[in-house]
Parts: structure tokens; C-alpha cells; sequence
């Protein structure tokens, strides 16, 4: 396995006062497995209440560059929420859901301790919490999100409030469960904002669990040059995050932000996914070739915000530096992959001491 080079201290944050926004996000799966290796194919609770009461000025999306973007705690959240990207967040929850066997969450829950109260945190479109929702018909599951973007007819235990994530939380009975997926890179201090709050909102017993992925992308054989038109897009990314103080690349300190936080039996789990269809095994192509989608849908709205507005670039330059990014992600010559990571934890009883112990099931 390839060793990474030493990572370089990011510049000094800086202030987000100058910017207009802040930075907020097969074949048989039975053989579903960690494998360190891939191998490129030699042939390449809220009262409900007024919930369904959502102001004009809420609904009323701002446009740039051709896309919507959310209105509530505008300029919070730099990705689009268009349809475009309603059906890229779906998808990429799907392969996600795939790469982990079909599992649409790690945290062990017993079938006679089944969740009862289940917060989606940064729900988007809903589709985690409408599947929480049908396989506990007895929980009362809750989403929130910047973005009402959620479906209407819904079932009767499942809601969605809009609400920014980084404030305050007041839930009325304390929840035990609470899900953040690709989340990490969406708030200024991900442990405090919301690991925390998580744990403060918990009942003992409780868990809480993130499935996030860094913006980097790795190889194995050298394929992935440092000088590639891929690889400047990550660095550009994840500078121009640092630069408004929402580092993407930080899903590997999760399970160290869960222990300093208070958790208990603390498992991380580290999958490897390739970015398009290089690998030679059936399943990792397939999802491969779907994670390869997911990338093309959402590189563009990805980009846009954080180059014009934080590095300076035109509309036009952007795109047209994203044209060999796009060849570089749908090179089956490059064998690159990323690493995406589960984490969760459990709120401890009160006998019981804090801090890391469950287990780390791979380095990928």
C-alpha cells in the first residue's frame, strides 16, 4: 500500500467576513468486504406545530450561476439544491448504502431496543430519514436541513423542520439516535456544532453516527499524478475550504472528535470506493462507475462558489479548468479511490467511563 506523504499544516484561517457565504456537505454486496487492495481491471422532538408553515422568503431560492441554493441562513451552505442536485444527493446515499452491503447504518441496534427517536442531521432530499421512518414504524424520526426540499406526503412519524444544525439544539425528550451523512465539511467546528450536541441531546445508550469521506483521492500504484488536473482540483478544493474555515478533509479525525467528546464503544469503519470503473472486481467497478456519476453531476456546483467567490476565478475559467478535471475522474488509466469512513459511538450510562474503545476495523 502506497504511503501517504506527511500532510502539511493548512494557512492560517481566515476571517469569512470577506465572503458572500460560508462553507457548510450492484453485484452480489453478499461479498461485501474492506479490502485494502483493489485491483484495476487489465481491460479498462419538535412539536409539529406549524411545521408545514414555511415562509415565502424561505422557499424563495436565490440563483447564481445558473443553479438555486438555499434561502434560510443564506450564504451558509455553498452548494446547490436544485433537482440537478436533489438527484446527485440521492444517488451518492445509495452507493454509500451499497459500499456498506446494503446497510444504511452501522450503529447496532438491537431488535427488542429499536430506535424510538431518530434525528437526521442535514437530511437533504429525506430519503434517509423516509427509510428510517418505514423500517421503525413505532419511531418518531426527524429531519432538519437549510433547504426544504423534503417531499410533502410523507409517513405520519416522520418530519422535517428547516433549522440551521450549528445552533442551538432544545430537543424536548431526549433522542437516541442521531445520523449525519457527508456533513464533516458543512459546519465551522463539526465537534462542537454537532458531535456535542449530539451527545448533550442523547439519552444514555444512545448512539450517534457520521458516514463522511475526505475531498482527496488516493492510488496505489502511482497512477494519480501530484501535477494532475484531478489532483489540483482536491488541493483547490480543500484550500479554498480552509481559507473560510470548513476544512473538507477531515473525516478521519471523527472517531478522535467522539472519545474527547464523552462516547463510548467507538467503532470506525474505512471503505475504500474507486472513482470510476477501473477496478477489476464486478462490484467495485459497478460502484465504481456510480460513484464516477455521482462526481460528473456535482463537480461543477461543487467548484462554482468556492473558486469564484473565494479564489477569484470567473465562471468561465472554472469551467474550463473543469474540462480535463472530467477527463482525469473518467480515466480508467488513473486507479484512483477514496476513502469513506463510518463512525459512531454510544452516549455512555452514568457508571460507565468515556473514551475510545470499540474498534478501528481497517486502515484503507
Amino acid at each position: 500500500m502506497a504511503i501517504d506523504p506527511p500532510h502539511q499544516p493548512p494557512p492560517p484561517p481566515r476571517p469569512l467576513d470577506p465572503y458572500a457565504f460560508t462553507f457548510e456537505s450492484i453485484p452480489d454486496r453478499r461479498s461485501v468486504s474492506n479490502n485494502s487492495h483493489l485491483e484495476p481491471d487489465s481491460d479498462p422532538g419538535y412539536d409539529d406545530e406549524g411545521s408545514e408553515s414555511i415562509t415565502d422568503s424561505i422557499a424563495n431560492f436565490p440563483q447564481r450561476f445558473g443553479r438555486t441554493y438555499h434561502a434560510y441562513q443564506a450564504g451558509s451552505y455553498v452548494f446547490p439544491n436544485d433537482d440537478v442536485e436533489c438527484e446527485r444527493l440521492e444517488l451518492q446515499g445509495l452507493v454509500m448504502t451499497e459500499l456498506f452491503g446494503g446497510k444504511w447504518f452501522l450503529a447496532p441496534f438491537p431488535p427488542e431496543r429499536p430506535p424510538t427517536r431518530i434525528l437526521d442531521v442535514g437530511t437533504g432530499t429525506g430519503i434517509w430519514a423516509l427509510e428510517m421512518g418505514d423500517r421503525f414504524p413505532e419511531a418518531r424520526v426527524y429531519g432538519i436541513d437549510l433547504s426544504p426540499i423534503q417531499p410533502t406526503a410523507v409517513p405520519s412519524n416522520v418530519h422535517f423542520f428547516v433549522q440551521d444544525a450549528s445552533e442551538r439544539w432544545d430537543w424536548r425528550e431526549p433522542l437516541d439516535f442521531v445520523f449525519v451523512r457527508g456533513g464533516i465539511g458543512s459546519f465551522a467546528n463539526f465537534k462542537e456544532e454537532i458531535v456535542r450536541q449530539a451527545f448533550d441531546n442523547l439519552e444514555p445508550g444512545g448512539w450517534f453516527e457520521t458516514q463522511d469521506f475526505n475531498c482527496d483521492s488516493q492510488s496505489d500504484d502511482g497512477t494519480l499524478l501530484p501535477d494532475s488536473a484531478l489532483q489540483r482540483w482536491f488541493d483547490d478544493m480543500n484550500a479554498a475550504s480552509e481559507m473560510i474555515q470548513r476544512p473538507l478533509s477531515q473525516a478521519h479525525l471523527a472517531k478522535n472528535w467522539l472519545a474527547e467528546v464523552g462516547f463510548v464503544d467507538i467503532h470506525e469503519k474505512c471503505y475504500k470506493i474507486p472513482l470510476n470503473g477501473w477496478a477489476k472486481d464486478p462490484r467495485y467497478k459497478a460502484l465504481g462507475k456510480l460513484w464516477e456519476q455521482n462526481w460528473m453531476s456535482g463537480l461543477s456546483g461543487w467548484s462554482m462558489s468556492l473558486f469564484t467567490q473565494v479564489l477569484g476565478r470567473t465562471p468561465e475559467e472554472v469551467e474550463v479548468s473543469l474540462v480535463d478535471v472530467r477527463k482525469d475522474f473518467c480515466n480508467p488509466y488513473i486507479h484512483a479511490y477514496q476513502r469513506v469512513y463510518v463512525v459512531y459511538g454510544r452516549k455512555p450510562f452514568p457508571h460507565e467511563v468515556a473514551g475510545y474503545t470499540g474498534d478501528h476495523e481497517m486502515t484503507c
